[in-house]
C-alpha cells in the first residue's frame, strides 16, 4: 500500500468510529432526599454518590446507529427523571449503552433497564433496581432495597435496611451489616443463596430449596430438615425468608 494512502485510511477509520459513538454529559441541581428515576430500553447503570447537591450524568452510546437511541432528562418536583429509548426496532443494529451517574449521598433511586447490569454504592436512601438482562451489585446502602433481575446474580454488601431480592437466573449473596429491623425476602429460581449476619443477630429463619441443601451456622430452634429450616435464632425477630428452586441455601455468621 502506498504511504500516501495510509494516513487517509486512518483518518477515515477514525471518522467512522467517531460517527458511531456519542457522549452525553449533563448536571442538574437537586436537594438531598429527593428521587432519581431512570427507565431505559437498554444499558448498564452505575450509580455513585458525592457531597454536592446535584446529579451528574454521563451517558455513552456506541453502535452502528447511535442516533437511534434517545436520552431525555426531566427535572421534577421530586428530583430528576431520565428516559432512554430506542427509536428504531432494527434488531441488526447493535448498540452499547452505559449510564454513569453521581447523586447526593442522601438520595433515593428507582432504576429500570431492559438490558444491562446495575451497580449502586455508598447511598443513604431507598433503592429500587430492576433489570431484565444483567446482574445487580449493591454496597453500603442505609435504606430499604428492592432488587429484581430476570437474568443475573444479585450481590449486596452492608445493607442497613429491609431487602427484597429476586432473580430468575442467578445466585444471591447478601450481607446484613447489623441486626435486621425489618423482614427480608431472598428468592431465586436458578441459583444458590448465601445470607450473612452478625453472630448476635436475632431473627426468624424460613429457608427452603428444591434442588440442594439448607445449612445454618446459627443454632435454630425449630424444624430442621435437609432441604428446609424453619425456626428462631437467638430468640427470634424479623423474618429472613430464603427460597431457591435450583441450588443450596447457607446462612453464615459474619
Amino acid at each position: 500500500m502506498s504511504a500516501v494512502y495510509r494516513p487517509l485510511l486512518l483518518l477515515i477509520a477514525f471518522a467512522s468510529y467517531a460517527a458511531t459513538a456519542k457522549n452525553i454529559e449533563q448536571s442538574f441541581p437537586v436537594s438531598s432526599g429527593q428521587l432519581l428515576t431512570l427507565k431505559t430500553d437498554q444499558g448498564r447503570i452505575e450509580v455513585r454518590t458525592h457531597s454536592l447537591e446535584q446529579i451528574d450524568v454521563n451517558v455513552f452510546v456506541e453502535g452502528e446507529q447511535e442516533d437511534e437511541f434517545d436520552v431525555s432528562f426531566t427535572p421534577t418536583g421530586q428530583g430528576l427523571q431520565i428516559n432512554g429509548e430506542k427509536t428504531s426496532e432494527s434488531h441488526h443494529r447493535r448498540l452499547k449503552v452505559s449510564y454513569e451517574i453521581t447523586v447526593p449521598e442522601n438520595f433515593n433511586l428507582d432504576l429500570d433497564t431492559s438490558g444491562g447490569s446495575i451497580s449502586i454504592d455508598d447511598l443513604k436512601g431507598n433503592a429500587e433496581a430492576r433489570t431484565s438482562g444483567g446482574s445487580i451489585a449493591v454496597g453500603d446502602i442505609n435504606g430499604d432495597v428492592e432488587l429484581h433481575t430476570s437474568g443475573g446474580s444479585i450481590q449486596t454488601e452492608n445493607i442497613y435496611g429491609g431487602i427484597d431480592a429476586h432473580t430468575s437466573g442467578g445466585s444471591i449473596r447478601v450481607t446484613f451489616a447489623h441486626q435486621p429491623t425489618q423482614n427480608a425476602s431472598l428468592s431465586t429460581s436458578g441459583g444458590s443463596i448465601i445470607a450473612k449476619l452478625p453472630m448476635d443477630a436475632t431473627f426468624d429463619l424460613n429457608a427452603s430449596t428444591s434442588g440442594g441443601k439448607v445449612r445454618s451456622e446459627f443454632e435454630v430452634q425449630g424444624q430442621i430438615r435437609k432441604q428446609s429450616i424453619r425456626g428462631s435464632v437467638n430468640g427470634g425477630g424479623p423474618e429472613l425468608a430464603l427460597h431457591t428452586s435450583g441450588g443450596s441455601v447457607r446462612v453464615e455468621k459474619i
